[in-house]
C-alpha cells in the first residue's frame, strides 16, 4: 500500500520552472526566426 501512495506522489510532480523555461526559450527562437525570415524577404 505505501507503493501506491509514493507512485502517486510522483506522478503528480511537474517541474513547473523547468516547462516555463522551455516554452519561453521556444517562444525565444520562434520569435527571431520570424525576425530574420521577415527581414530576407524585406531584402528581395
Amino acid at each position: 500500500m505505501g507503493n501506491t501512495d509514493q507512485s502517486t506522489e510522483q506522478e503528480d510532480f511537474q517541474p513547473k520552472g523547468a516547462i516555463a523555461f522551455f516554452l519561453i526559450l521556444i517562444v525565444m527562437y520562434t520569435v527571431m526566426w520570424f525576425s530574420l525570415y521577415f527581414e530576407l524577404l524585406g531584402r528581395g
